[in-house]
């Protein structure tokens, strides 16, 4: 059974959390197993998480991927990209990592899964947040 815990604008789970804050959802993944493979089952539970914090506000998403290891199934790439949901709400994508291994791996999901959403990699946090405040800025002032 997968342990999570709901507060006011965060929701955590076992190898995942999401939080907004300042008008941005962090998403934190945590797993150090090499061998892990994000699963369809896993990817609803956290699209029903995002839905819930963004509250069909559009939303930049900052993902951070620093404590991540492993890698994803095709069907949970391909519903973490094509959800309508999430189609309606993630406005850009700042990645936060690491790792040249994660480098490749994000890049490959952008490239053959979900090349549509705006994104940039970072290996610094603050940058990544302003890139985030920024898309939701300009967003903003297009809407």
């Amino acid at each position: 059974m997968v342990n999570t815990f709901m507060s006011d604008n965060s929701i955590i789970f076992d190898k995942a959390k999401f939080k907004m804050d300042n008008g941005i959802l962090f998403c934190e993944f945590i797993n150090m197993d090499r061998t892990h493979r994000l699963q369809e089952d896993s990817v609803h539970k956290y699209i029903e998480a995002i839905k819930i914090l963004c509250n069909g506000i559009p939303t930049p998403f900052l993902i951070d991927v620093r404590n991540a290891t492993g890698t994803y199934t095709i069907n949970a790439a391909k519903l973490f990209a094509n959800s309508p949901e999430l189609k309606l709400i993630r406005i850009a994508e700042a990645y936060v990592l690491s790792s040249t291994a994660m480098k490749l791996l994000i890049g490959a999901y952008k490239r053959i899964y979900e090349p549509a959403t705006p994104f940039i990699i970072f290996d610094n946090l603050e940058q990544a947040i302003n890139y985030c405040l920024e898309s939701k800025k300009n967003h903003d002032a297009n809407y």
